[in-house]
């Protein structure tokens, strides 16, 4: 299944809990190398089909069709498809904050103290990932409140998944501490920067949208992710091209144009410096 991406906005509260759902994916995966997201970012990945495995943290999990699993802030994972068996995987992207007037709560004590789980879906995802996809192609009257009601449903099926597990203490322990204080307005701008602003990233542009000196917004970073500006500008280009492989049918050499390498040649470098193979090498893996 060719890979879908699809950026959207939407936003709902549930028990105390803003969720921002910012991009919804679906589509066969390659191996995806290891990253993280900064404070108040998760990410939700249900595996549909295939087998492969997937390193949250300092352990290794066995993937397989129906296998669900969400990485917090700091979390360090990566995940890999089997050689013969590829991965088909649907993923959401959010940020989750308390609201004014937050109280500790059932919900809240379950998402906020796991910032990575891992498990079995036992809440019957599928169909409601598959109905937010016809949603997004079909785009019928209402499809916006329908997505919406969809995903906020997904969330509840996300923590009642927690709430049914025994004990899951394996895969709480991440790299980083998970956020129960509001979300950072200077955080959020600088994942959405490396997200979406990839083909021109600079560190100058960075710190004046964050209204930082240069060298208080690599503080900022070193704080919020442990890397450095150039790290995270190479793991958000590496990242991209991973995708834009994946997902376009545009050429390597567009595609290092469009991620502002200087030649074909250097990008090809890079990239297999990065991922352990050539941009033509990998494409061929996944049968294009």
């Amino acid at each position: 299944m060719k890979l879908q991406v699809y950026s959207i906005d939407c936003s709902f509260v549930l028990d105390c809990i803003k969720f921002h759902i910012f991009q919804i994916s679906r589509g066969t995966v390659a191996e995806v190398p290891a990253h993280s997201h900064g404070a108040g970012n998760y990410e939700i990945h249900y595996l549909s089909s295939g087998s492969g495995t997937a390193k949250i943290a300092d352990h290794s999990y066995a993937v397989e069709t129906n296998t669900l699993y969400m990485t917090g802030p700091f979390v360090e994972h990566s995940q890999f498809p089997s050689g013969d068996s590829p991965l088909v995987e649907y993923c959401i992207n959010l940020q989750a904050e308390e609201t004014d007037g937050w109280k500790k709560n059932a919900l809240s004590d379950l998402f906020f103290s796991n910032p990575a789980w891992f498990g079995q879906d036992r809440q019957n995802l599928l169909p409601l990932l598959q109905q937010i996809f016809r949603e997004l192609e079909e785009k019928r009257l209402g499809y916006a409140g329908q997505i919406s009601a969809l995903l906020a449903q997904c969330m509840i099926a996300l923590v009642r998944n927690y709430e049914m597990a025994l004990q899951p203490e394996s895969c709480k322990k991440g790299t980083g501490k998970a956020s129960a204080s509001p979300l950072s307005d200077k955080a959020m701008l600088v994942e959405r920067y490396f997200l979406y602003e990839y083909e021109h990233l600079s560190l100058e542009e960075l710190a004046e949208q964050l209204g930082f000196s240069v060298r208080q917004t690599q503080r900022f970073l070193q704080e919020h992710y442990g890397k450095t500006f150039r790290e995270k500008k190479e793991e958000s280009r590496m990242a991209a091209a991973l995708l834009l492989l994946s997902a376009s049918g545009e050429s390597v050499t567009s595609i290092s144009e469009k991620l502002g390498f200087a030649s074909v040649e250097y990008f090809s470098s890079c990239f297999k410096k990065f991922h352990g193979r050539t941009p033509r090498d990998y494409r061929k893996s996944l049968g294009q």
